[in-house]
Protein backbone atom coordinates (compact mmCIF):
# COMPACT_ATOMS: atom_id res chain seq x y z
CA UNK A 1 0.00 0.00 0.00
CA UNK A 2 1.42 3.61 -1.34
CA UNK A 3 -0.20 5.94 1.28
CA UNK A 4 0.61 8.71 3.38
CA UNK A 5 -1.22 10.59 6.67
CA UNK A 6 -0.73 14.37 6.19
CA UNK A 7 -1.01 16.14 9.46
CA UNK A 8 -2.31 19.69 10.44
CA UNK A 9 -0.40 20.97 13.84
CA UNK A 10 -1.80 23.35 15.72
CA UNK A 11 -5.14 21.39 17.02
CA UNK A 12 -4.19 18.04 15.50
CA UNK A 13 -1.05 16.74 17.26
CA UNK A 14 -0.26 19.77 19.67
CA UNK A 15 -2.43 21.57 22.49
CA UNK A 16 -0.54 25.35 21.51
CA UNK A 17 -3.41 27.12 22.95
CA UNK A 18 -1.59 28.74 25.67
CA UNK A 19 1.72 29.95 23.47
CA UNK A 20 -0.55 31.28 21.02
CA UNK A 21 -2.80 33.19 23.29
CA UNK A 22 -0.31 34.56 25.41
CA UNK A 23 1.69 35.88 22.23
CA UNK A 24 -1.36 37.10 20.73
CA UNK A 25 -1.83 38.91 24.26
CA UNK A 26 1.90 40.30 24.86
CA UNK A 27 1.47 41.45 21.07
CA UNK A 28 -1.78 43.71 21.93
CA UNK A 29 0.07 44.57 24.97
CA UNK A 30 2.87 46.20 22.98
CA UNK A 31 0.01 47.96 21.69
CA UNK A 32 -1.07 49.16 25.06
CA UNK A 33 -4.41 47.18 24.06
CA UNK A 34 -6.13 44.32 27.02
CA UNK A 35 -5.85 41.25 26.81
CA UNK A 36 -8.18 38.51 24.94
CA UNK A 37 -9.64 35.35 26.77
CA UNK A 38 -7.67 32.48 25.41
CA UNK A 39 -11.13 30.78 24.25
CA UNK A 40 -11.87 33.81 22.34
CA UNK A 41 -7.86 33.64 20.73
CA UNK A 42 -8.03 29.97 19.99
CA UNK A 43 -11.40 30.46 17.70
CA UNK A 44 -9.05 32.38 15.20
CA UNK A 45 -6.85 29.87 14.75
CA UNK A 46 -7.06 28.10 11.89
CA UNK A 47 -6.09 30.62 8.61
CA UNK A 48 -2.40 31.76 9.35
CA UNK A 49 -0.69 33.51 11.38
CA UNK A 50 -1.13 37.05 9.47
CA UNK A 51 -5.44 36.65 9.24
CA UNK A 52 -4.86 35.31 13.08
CA UNK A 53 -3.24 38.77 14.01
CA UNK A 54 -6.01 40.61 12.33
CA UNK A 55 -8.84 38.71 13.89
CA UNK A 56 -6.83 39.47 17.31
CA UNK A 57 -7.11 43.26 16.07
CA UNK A 58 -10.47 43.26 14.69
CA UNK A 59 -10.89 45.93 17.61
CA UNK A 60 -8.38 48.29 16.71
CA UNK A 61 -8.47 49.14 13.06
CA UNK A 62 -5.94 51.48 13.08
CA UNK A 63 -3.22 49.87 14.14
CA UNK A 64 -0.62 48.68 11.26
CA UNK A 65 -1.18 45.02 10.65
CA UNK A 66 2.23 44.47 8.96
CA UNK A 67 3.40 45.97 12.31
CA UNK A 68 1.42 43.99 14.00
CA UNK A 69 2.17 40.74 12.77
CA UNK A 70 5.95 41.47 13.19
CA UNK A 71 5.56 42.07 16.71
CA UNK A 72 3.29 38.79 16.97
CA UNK A 73 6.33 36.65 15.32
CA UNK A 74 8.63 37.53 17.49
CA UNK A 75 6.70 37.06 20.63
CA UNK A 76 5.44 33.59 19.37
CA UNK A 77 8.86 32.38 17.82
CA UNK A 78 10.94 33.37 20.99
CA UNK A 79 8.01 30.80 23.08
CA UNK A 80 7.16 27.93 20.96
CA UNK A 81 6.85 25.44 23.36
CA UNK A 82 6.72 27.07 27.17
CA UNK A 83 3.21 25.22 27.78
CA UNK A 84 2.36 23.20 23.65
CA UNK A 85 2.42 19.88 25.31
CA UNK A 86 1.65 17.00 22.38
CA UNK A 87 -2.23 15.78 22.81
CA UNK A 88 -2.25 12.44 24.14
CA UNK A 89 -1.54 9.57 21.94
CA UNK A 90 0.35 11.01 19.81
CA UNK A 91 3.87 9.40 19.91
CA UNK A 92 1.97 6.10 19.94
CA UNK A 93 -0.33 6.68 17.75
CA UNK A 94 1.96 7.74 15.02
CA UNK A 95 4.43 4.58 15.51
CA UNK A 96 0.81 2.71 14.98
CA UNK A 97 0.52 4.24 12.13
CA UNK A 98 3.85 4.10 10.31
CA UNK A 99 4.25 0.10 11.43
CA UNK A 100 1.17 -0.45 9.42
CA UNK A 101 2.67 0.74 6.51
CA UNK A 102 2.08 4.56 6.36
CA UNK A 103 4.06 7.30 5.65
CA UNK A 104 3.59 10.15 7.37
CA UNK A 105 3.52 13.91 7.01
CA UNK A 106 3.04 17.35 8.58
CA UNK A 107 0.80 20.03 6.21
CA UNK A 108 0.46 23.46 8.25
CA UNK A 109 -0.18 26.93 7.80
CA UNK A 110 2.66 27.26 10.55
CA UNK A 111 5.88 28.45 9.67
CA UNK A 112 8.58 25.98 8.54
CA UNK A 113 11.42 26.86 10.76
CA UNK A 114 8.26 26.91 13.69
CA UNK A 115 7.23 23.98 12.90
CA UNK A 116 10.43 21.79 12.85
CA UNK A 117 11.45 23.18 16.47
CA UNK A 118 8.25 22.50 17.87
CA UNK A 119 8.42 19.11 15.97
CA UNK A 120 12.29 17.85 17.28
CA UNK A 121 11.20 19.65 20.91
CA UNK A 122 8.37 17.56 21.54
CA UNK A 123 10.23 14.52 20.29
CA UNK A 124 8.11 13.39 16.92
CA UNK A 125 10.22 15.32 14.11
CA UNK A 126 11.76 11.42 13.37
CA UNK A 127 7.91 10.70 11.98
CA UNK A 128 7.87 12.77 9.32
CA UNK A 129 10.23 12.95 6.45
CA UNK A 130 7.94 15.70 4.86
CA UNK A 131 7.31 18.72 6.15
CA UNK A 132 5.36 21.52 4.87
CA UNK A 133 4.74 24.59 6.56
CA UNK A 134 3.53 28.11 5.34
CA UNK A 135 6.43 29.45 4.08
CA UNK A 136 7.42 26.65 2.57
CA UNK A 137 6.66 27.71 -1.23
CA UNK A 138 2.87 26.28 -1.71
CA UNK A 139 -0.35 27.97 -1.20
CA UNK A 140 -1.94 27.75 2.31
CA UNK A 141 -4.33 25.48 3.47
CA UNK A 142 -7.63 24.98 2.48
CA UNK A 143 -5.69 24.93 -1.53
CA UNK A 144 -4.47 21.08 -1.89
CA UNK A 145 -0.97 22.34 -3.87
CA UNK A 146 0.96 21.44 -0.75
CA UNK A 147 -0.57 17.86 -0.69
CA UNK A 148 0.22 17.00 -4.16
CA UNK A 149 3.59 18.04 -3.17
CA UNK A 150 3.58 15.68 -0.28
CA UNK A 151 2.39 12.59 -2.93
CA UNK A 152 5.11 13.30 -5.06
CA UNK A 153 7.81 13.08 -2.32
CA UNK A 154 6.81 10.24 -0.97
CA UNK A 155 5.06 8.27 -4.24
CA UNK A 156 1.98 7.57 -2.32
CA UNK A 157 -1.52 7.34 -3.79
CA UNK A 158 -3.96 9.79 -3.07
CA UNK A 159 -7.25 7.26 -2.79
CA UNK A 160 -5.70 5.56 0.07
CA UNK A 161 -4.33 8.99 1.64
CA UNK A 162 -5.52 10.62 4.82
CA UNK A 163 -5.54 14.43 5.73
CA UNK A 164 -5.77 15.04 9.55
CA UNK A 165 -7.10 18.43 10.79
CA UNK A 166 -9.43 20.14 13.21
CA UNK A 167 -10.49 22.78 10.74
CA UNK A 168 -12.33 22.89 7.38
CA UNK A 169 -9.26 24.19 5.79
CA UNK A 170 -7.76 20.77 6.31
CA UNK A 171 -10.67 18.95 5.40
CA UNK A 172 -11.32 21.05 2.11
CA UNK A 173 -7.40 20.79 1.28
CA UNK A 174 -7.88 17.07 1.34
CA UNK A 175 -10.79 16.57 -0.50
CA UNK A 176 -9.54 18.31 -3.08
CA UNK A 177 -6.64 16.39 -3.56
CA UNK A 178 -8.36 13.19 -3.34
CA UNK A 179 -7.44 11.78 0.49
CA UNK A 180 -10.01 10.41 3.00
CA UNK A 181 -10.22 12.84 5.56
CA UNK A 182 -10.09 13.09 9.41
CA UNK A 183 -11.54 15.10 10.91
CA UNK A 184 -10.33 16.50 14.84
CA UNK A 185 -13.49 17.61 17.14
CA UNK A 186 -11.08 17.68 20.11
CA UNK A 187 -8.97 20.57 18.20
CA UNK A 188 -10.25 24.60 17.95
CA UNK A 189 -11.20 24.43 14.73
CA UNK A 190 -14.36 23.64 12.86
CA UNK A 191 -15.88 21.59 9.82
CA UNK A 192 -17.83 22.98 6.98
CA UNK A 193 -20.71 21.11 5.30
CA UNK A 194 -17.64 19.23 3.39
CA UNK A 195 -18.43 16.00 5.45
CA UNK A 196 -14.89 13.98 6.38
CA UNK A 197 -14.69 10.35 6.41
CA UNK A 198 -14.39 10.09 10.26
CA UNK A 199 -14.66 12.26 13.15
CA UNK A 200 -12.36 11.83 15.92
CA UNK A 201 -12.62 12.73 19.96
CA UNK A 202 -9.10 11.95 20.47
CA UNK A 203 -5.63 11.21 18.51
CA UNK A 204 -6.19 7.44 19.69
CA UNK A 205 -9.44 7.44 17.85
CA UNK A 206 -7.26 9.25 14.62
CA UNK A 207 -5.56 6.32 14.63
CA UNK A 208 -8.09 3.24 15.36
CA UNK A 209 -10.28 5.42 12.09
CA UNK A 210 -7.35 5.09 9.39
CA UNK A 211 -6.01 1.88 10.43
CA UNK A 212 -9.58 0.34 10.60
CA UNK A 213 -10.40 1.74 7.02
CA UNK A 214 -7.31 -0.42 5.37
Amino acid sequence: MNAVVAFDMDGTLIDSAGDIGAAVNRMRKSFSLKPLPRDSVVRMVGNGARVLVARALADAPGIDLDEAFLRYRREYDTRLIDETRLYPGVPDGLESLRSAGYRLAVFTNKPHASTLFILKGLGIDDFFPVVVGADSGFALKPEPEALYHILKKTGADAAFSWMVGDNWTDIDAGRAAGFRTAYCSYGYGAPDKNQPDATCDSFDAVKRSIIDAK
